[in-house]
């Protein structure tokens, strides 16, 4: 049975085992309604860290599988969450999928919808969930609906709300669902129109399956009841097509809940608003709603991105309703061909063929689609043909994405979609060139990202007059880029330029309607006339910026905040052009200085310092010796992560304060002249340095270093601290937490602790090294690795001074 909880049961026994366990002895791998062999290899070795990119044979992946198991040497539980009804669940998968059973120390677990599945995997033990009773359905509606932070509540809007749960059959989806989309309604009135309506939907049938969908649609049905006036021409409001829109993506998905917002404003799902900014946040305000309401969860992906998901049977729901009028065959790599024609209706609007293994789209094949606005065949690797006569008959094409596929050159009668109005081609590696774009007009998005080989911007750009958003990053080759394009395309809220090519910065002073922004600048004095231009809009412009020569770098993530980087940049020469302090924006939260000539001695001296940073780069700056004068205070109270290296003048970091809250890395290298790294401001008598949050400390080659801090380092999460070359350092200020027993303290080591990393020829300095209890030395000595002397490669243009030949120690 679906909704019933299962999942959610499993999850607390998942966690309770990394309680246990570790994260390295619990897997878990969810298994889609139409899930293939190839898509569960990949979730196993996803989940153990084995890499089968490069093997397509399902035998030999499923040895390497096996291998890479039997290598785990320990016990391990996986857990594999959602299988259904299959002619494959037998021995013969098992072996496909590593055969985790004979691994030694693996344990299995399964959760299905069907007993039948069970029996097949051989399960030793099976565990059917039930249905909750009438009081464990009330407390989970009382739970969700928020009831508990009530004072009162009316004893007639009770007695409906135990009738609606009733109603429900003790299915945890269900009551969810339902206690969601009544959160806020205290009229009487509208309980009774409430029940009332879910009355309707769920009687008629005794099947448990359909009442669950009943159900389910009721509370698709609330969504922004009121508000009529918004709703399109099939009778959907705005929300509700938000909702519908995410059943595109393939089943059990996690959605990025950045991706999601940028396509509803793509497909006009959120009402304009003047600024995009203003678009971005209504549309996480939707999908607020929608996990409010519970028809959608909350959830992360493997890269940490706040993303949202779909429970199957929601989807299921969604689909239902936009049948006839969608087709999505989204996922598990299934297809390998393009739907028959037949398939392709006229009343289609919607179609997601997203990750699968289509590998081209021949003649033949001419779907008449008059009403089809999204076609989205982006995520098939393999494909890299489309004939002409594929979009011969989809004039109302609004938005195609083609992005992650092998796609050469794009068909001629792409370029006749007049109406198209998104054209996606992120990550389009073998896309040579593209036509002519004049005819498409109507084109707001451009999306060239990532596609290194063509090297010249598209004819026919400078007419796409509507354009919004113009994505070209691009690291890889040289782009010939022209003059007198950008300056016709003035409405363009979104600039992504390749790094290298030089930004015109004319041009782009001329955007006034620009909200994000990524590029280079050749220059400081381009760079100032970029900040004051963006000043006088009145508003805050997102950017990505480097100033000065190509520095490639790992985007941190998408372009939700403002970075600049200057890069062998040289400040002397633009000093006397310049009369004022280089601005940074107030909420700039990256700034990086690698290899630049000419700052003053004080960095404060030519740049304000925001308090905002979140990372915070000095790499192989030789003028500098410090960041702020003395009387200066900055808490970089938002700061994540601290870089300084190889600053051969350097004397004074200017950290000064109690804490920093948000601090995860802390890593100062070569840096002759610094013998404090923090100067601690004691709040009364509180003489301890707050670092909740610090995961690694890294500290080399400081040879006059006396002193991390003179406070003691609160900083419970450590992990790993790397330390070595700083020979006057007498003492390492870690607290150890201690409790009183028996009138004594026992101490115990920073609980997170895994490495301390030294230099072998340093085991007597460590050994020297003072501490406050004589236990203290002894709770480390597990942690302790000594490594040979480890050498890097430094730029020979850059190792100036106390540095003379192009290798350090670290």
């Amino acid at each position: 049975m679906g909704g019933v909880g299962k999942t959610t049961l499993t999850k607390h026994i998942h966690n309770r085992l990394l309680e246990e366990l570790t994260q390295e002895c619990v897997f878990w791998i969810t298994v889609s309604q139409e899930f293939s062999i190839t898509m569960l290899q990949d979730g196993i070795a996803r989940a153990i860290k084995l890499d089968l990119s490069d093997e397509r044979d399902e035998d030999k992946r499923a040895a390497r599988l096996h291998k890479a198991l039997l290598s785990l040497g320990k016990k391990f539980v996986l857990i594999l969450d959602d299988l259904w009804e299959n002619d494959l669940w037998d021995d013969i998968i098992l072996e496909k999928v590593g055969d985790p059973l004979r691994v030694a120390g693996c344990q299995l677990i399964i959760t299905s919808r069907s007993s039948d599945v069970c029996r097949q995997m051989n399960c030793q033990e099976l565990i059917q969930v039930e249905p909750l009773d009438m009081d464990g359905a009330w407390n989970l509606f009382c739970e969700i609906h928020g009831r508990q932070r009530q004072t009162t509540l009316n004893p007639q809007v009770e007695e409906i709300a135990k009738f609606m749960v009733k109603m429900c059959d003790g299915l945890p989806l269900g009551i969810i669902t339902v206690a969601g989309s009544m959160r806020g309604v205290t009229a009487v009135h509208a309980w009774r129109d409430a029940m009332e309506e879910l009355q309707e939907s769920a009687t008629g049938n005794d099947r448990m399956d359909v009442k669950v969908f009943k159900v389910l649609k009721y509370s698709f049905d609330q969504l922004d009841p009121n508000h009529r006036r918004q709703r399109n021409e099939d009778g959907y409001t705005k929300l509700q097509h938000c909702f519908l829109y995410c059943a595109l993506y393939p089943e059990d998905s996690k959605i990025p809940r950045e991706e999601l917002v940028r396509r509803f404003i793509s497909e006009e799902l959120v009402e304009k608003r003047k600024r995009m900014k203003a678009q971005i946040d209504k549309g996480h305000t939707i999908l607020d709603k929608l996990v409010n309401v519970c028809l959608l969860e909350r959830t992360r992906d493997y890269r940490g991105r706040d993303c949202v998901k779909m429970h199957d049977l929601v989807r299921s729901m969604a689909l239902k309703i936009t049948e006839g009028k969608t087709m999505v065959k989204a996922g598990q790599y299934g297809l390998k061909e393009i739907p028959n024609e037949e398939v392709w209706t006229k009343d289609l609007e919607k179609v997601s063929l997203v990750y699968n293994n289509i590998e081209r789209i021949p003649d033949c094949v001419s779907p008449n689609c008059p009403k089809l606005s999204t076609l989205l065949l982006c995520r098939n690797a393999r494909l890299h043909y489309i004939a002409d006569s594929f979009f011969s008959k989809m004039h109302g094409l609004r938005t195609l994405d083609l992005s992650y596929t092998k796609i050469k050159e794009l068909p001629n009668s792409v370029f006749d979609l007049e109406s198209l109005k998104a054209l996606i081609l992120r990550q389009c590696r073998s896309l040579v060139c593209i036509s002519n774009l004049e005819k498409l007009k109507e084109l707001r998005e451009l999306d060239l990202s990532f596609t290194p080989i063509i090297r010249e911007v598209p004819q026919g750009l400078e007419k796409l007059v509507n354009l919004e958003f113009l994505s070209m990053r691009n690291f890889y080759q040289s782009v010939i880029f022209p003059t007198d394009v950008l300056v016709h395309l003035r409405k363009l809220k979104c600039l992504y330029l390749p790094y290298n090519v030089e930004a015109p910065i004319g041009e782009i002073e001329m955007l006034k309607e620009m909200e994000e922004f990524e590029g280079r600048f050749k220059d400081v004095p381009d760079f100032d006339r970029f900040i004051q231009s963006q000043k006088s809009k009145g508003y805050a412009v997102s950017y990505r910026i480097q100033v000065g020569k190509l520095y490639i770098e790992v985007l941190e993530n998408e372009m939700n905040f403002s970075s600049v980087v200057f890069s062998s940049t040289d400040f002397k020469t633009t000093r006397e052009e310049r009369e004022v302090v280089t601005l940074l924006a107030s909420d700039t939260q990256q700034l990086t200085f690698r290899e630049c000539e000419g700052l003053s001695k004080c960095l404060s001296d030519d740049f304000n310092i925001p308090s905002s940073l979140h990372i915070f780069k000095i790499e192989l700056c030789h003028g500098i010796e410090s960041i702020l004068k003395d009387e200066q205070l900055i808490m970089f109270s938002s700061l994540r992560r601290l870089c300084i290296s190889y600053c051969n003048k350097m004397k004074k970091l200017g950290l000064r304060g109690s804490g920093f809250p948000y601090l995860e890395e802390l890593r100062i290298k070569g840096c002759p002249d610094v013998e404090v790294i923090v100067q601690v401001v004691a709040l009364e008598d509180d003489e301890n340095l707050d670092l909740p949050k610090l995961k690694r400390l890294e500290v080399h080659n400081l040879p006059k270093l006396k002193n991390i801090c003179e406070a003691k380092m609160m900083c419970g999460s450590i992990e790993k601290i790397e330390l070595w070359g700083c020979p006057l350092l007498k003492k390492l200020p870690l607290h150890f937490p201690g409790e009183l027993v028996d009138g004594q303290m026992n101490y115990s080591p920073p609980p997170a602790l895994k490495e301390i990393k030294l230099m072998k020829n340093e085991r007597e300095w460590w050994e020297s090294l003072e501490w406050d209890h004589p236990s203290h030395r002894n709770l480390l000595q597990p942690f302790l690795t000594f490594e040979e002397s480890i050498m890097v490669n430094l730029p020979l243009s850059s190792i100036t001074g106390k540095y003379s030949s192009t290798t350090a120690a670290l």
